[in-house]
């Protein structure tokens, strides 16, 4: 998939299907290394909702490739957001070995 097409999905993460919102998500999280530059890009997006959704991805993912851009987005100005960043970040932290 290119990137290209990675970043048509991530625009769908704000969709008002929860289905779709949630198949997205699975792909995303099924293409692994091949999304995760697009999610952390994403953590910029101009939609609050797209951050926070990369932000939730990025959590269950659980790639610590995403960490210095998640501990990044902790000095954004909104409150939620900076919350799903924190929550992301404790997902990728304390996951088992």
């Amino acid at each position: 998939m290119t990137e290209e097409q990675i970043n048509k999905l991530i625009n769908k993460l704000n969709d008002e299907d929860y289905d779709v919102r949630k198949n997205v998500e699975d792909i995303l999280i099924k293409l692994g290394n091949q999304s995760i530059g697009p999610i952390i890009k994403a953590l910029d997006h101009d939609n609050p909702e797209i951050q926070m959704e990369s932000a939730r991805i990025l959590g269950k993912m659980g790639n610590e490739k995403a960490l210095n851009a998640l501990i990044e987005a902790l000095k954004d100005g909104n409150p939620e957001f900076r919350r799903e960043v924190s929550l992301a970040i404790s997902k990728i932290v304390d996951k088992d070995p």
